[in-house]
């Protein structure tokens, strides 16, 4: 997606100016929307090009803005062994209303500097490829009810859910038929970054039928939840992101921490 993005500014890098820039533009969103599925997807691009240095493939930042769209996999990665000729100094994502792999999120804001491309490439061409990202920040929000409908969609055992996000707490109620025990169930835990690609529950207490649960039951519904999401294996974002907080509150899940352009490889090249 990124990479389409980066067509905008060749109307600059390739000695277009004015009406032409804007063409550029509205064509990397519509090849940009292409990739994204959804009867209501929205697509804007924009681009600032470096004065002259946009002669070389400078730019100061290419921004992509999109909302109401959803996906399976990234559509975003580096190529090493491009050349580094062409510079982004910011590349920003602004994504809100998406749903990945099932998982809908609320907004989606990423800051990436230090970005290169292959400019040879884009001038002969005029085919983008990323070939390095540097290191930004960046967070997500997720709502409360889209993570209550994850998690029924994710482990078979629960059979319903709703969440409450408040006070730096998770409130999680429902229905879940375990190894051990059919019961209507509540958990009130934290939720933490496991490692860099994980959200986890900590600090938990659990009920079945509003009973505490003994240490082999409140295992067992705990193992099962956790992690709640794995960014990797069940989001597909191949380390993208690292977790550094989280915060729950007003109904939000709110997760910030380092982000990246992924690198190609062989087995994200097969997705």
């Amino acid at each position: 997606m990124g990479l389409l993005v980066i067509a905008a500014a060749l109307g600059i890098g390739l000695g277009f100016a004015g009406r032409e820039e804007q063409r550029f533009e509205r064509l990397a969103a519509t090849d940009i929307a292409a990739r994204l599925e959804g009867e209501s997807k929205a697509v804007s691009v924009n681009v600032r090009p470096d004065g002259l240095a946009a002669l070389g493939g400078g730019l100061t930042f290419a921004e992509i803005t999109a909302h109401d769209f959803s996906l399976q996999q990234l559509p975003l990665f580096t190529e090493p062994d491009r050349s580094t000729a062409g510079r982004i100094d910011l590349l920003r994502l602004n994504l809100s209303n998406f749903s990945l792999r099932g998982l809908r999120v609320a907004r989606l804001e990423a800051n990436i500097p230090d970005c290169r491309y292959d400019f040879g490439l884009a001038r002969r061409e005029h085919q983008i490829r990323l070939s390095r990202s540097g290191e930004g920040t960046g967070q997500v929000e997720i709502r409360a009810a889209d993570l209550a409908e994850y998690i029924v969609a994710k482990f078979a055992e629960i059979k319903t859910c709703t969440v409450e996000l408040r006070g730096g707490w998770a409130w999680i109620e429902g229905y879940g038929e375990f190894v051990i025990v059919k019961s209507n169930f509540a958990v009130i835990a934290r939720v933490i970054p496991d490692g860099s690609r994980k959200l986890a529950l900590s600090e938990a207490k659990i009920y079945f039928d509003w009973q505490r649960a003994d240490a082999l039951a409140a295992k067992v519904l705990l193992d099962t939840l956790n992690p709640v999401v794995d960014l990797d294996a069940d989001l597909g974002l191949h380390g993208a992101v690292d977790v550094e907080s989280v915060r729950c509150a007003d109904g939000l899940l709110v997760a910030a921490g380092t982000t990246r352009i992924p690198t190609r490889t062989t087995d994200n090249l097969s997705e």
